[in-house]
């Protein structure tokens, strides 16, 4: 007579379930975690883009004497500038010199990416698709539409308020382009025809703001504001203060010209000095605007 075989015990079905329920609630613990980490280690790479940048801005300044300019309207942009401190002297080299406007560039000048100008928590090329229709026309002129590359910071050019006379700054305007009683842009950054240079930053380069993340809406993308970052022609810049506070995530749905982060609760910039700096989307707006305007002498009441 054969032994008989041993008798192999199998799960029940509620042990089954059990184990499933057990992988479920560990794979949701770990979820978080992992995208804690993942967070963090995008908010450093954006940190070390907005340093490379303030770096290639100060050695831009050592070379020429003076900032480069916030936009050339309708040719190049501050981002466009700098390039051959960022290690794209070839990519700078594609712009026809000869040939101001952004319109009458070449497509390879226009549409190349640079991995800096992208914030990882945000998008990251290659694969960013290129600004659309609704961006970057000429002046709204029908037929004249030349997508280009797209990008993830902007320039500073100041607060809405000027604080001694209360009335409104006009855009990126340097004092030839205002008339009347118009008062030119505060920040360290304005349109082409007045240079400006770092003994104009009177509130000290550490106290001032220079490049930090734009706001783009999450279903904007290649929308305005998410135009092409080299096109003079429209507006690679922001502003900050009140009336321009940082806006609160992704979602937000404003298109001004403000300064908005997709890290949570915070929106990070690089200092006149190179240091980079996070702000709390909660800032006092008259600090914030303290800090984007470059020549206030008001004292900062926050250890921002």
């Amino acid at each position: 007579m054969k032994p008989s075989a041993p008798l192999r015990r199998a799960f029940t079905l509620i042990e089954l379930l059990v184990v499933i329920a057990i992988i479920a609630i560990l794979i949701g613990l770990l979820l978080p975690a992992i995208q804690k980490v993942r967070e963090a280690a995008n908010r450093a790479a954006c940190s070390n883009n907005l340093k490379q940048i303030g770096l290639a801005i100060h050695n831009y300044h050592d070379a020429n004497k003076s900032l480069p300019y916030s936009r050339s309207d309708p040719g190049d942009t501050w981002a466009f500038l700098i390039l051959p401190y960022l290690e794209q002297e070839n990519l700078f080299n594609l712009w026809n010199r000869s040939q101001l406007s952004y319109y009458l560039q070449s497509a390879d000048a226009r549409l190349t990416p640079v991995k800096v100008y992208f914030c990882p928590t945000r998008r990251s090329p290659p694969g960013t698709p290129p600004s659309s229709s609704s961006g970057d026309d000429n002046n709204g002129t029908a037929g004249f539409h030349l997508p280009g590359a797209l990008g993830d910071y902007a320039c500073n050019a100041g607060s809405p308020i000027d604080p001694v006379t209360g009335l409104s700054t006009r855009l990126d305007y340097n004092p030839n382009n205002v008339t009347g009683t118009e008062i030119p842009a505060n920040g360290p950054f304005w349109r082409r025809g007045v240079p400006m240079k770092f003994s104009a930053i009177s509130d000290g380069l550490s106290n001032t703001l220079f490049i930090g993340e734009k706001h783009i809406p999450n279903y904007r993308f290649g929308q305005s504001p998410d135009t092409a970052l080299y096109n003079g022609d429209h507006r690679n810049f922001a502003r900050a203060g009140v009336g321009a506070p940082l806006t609160k995530g992704a979602t937000a749905t404003t298109t001004s010209l403000v300064f908005g982060s997709y890290h949570p609760a915070i929106c990070q910039f690089v200092m006149g000095d190179g240091s980079v700096r996070s702000l709390s989307v909660a800032i006092d707006l008259t600090n914030l605007g303290r800090l984007a305007n470059r020549n206030d002498n008001d004292i900062i009441t926050v250890d921002f």
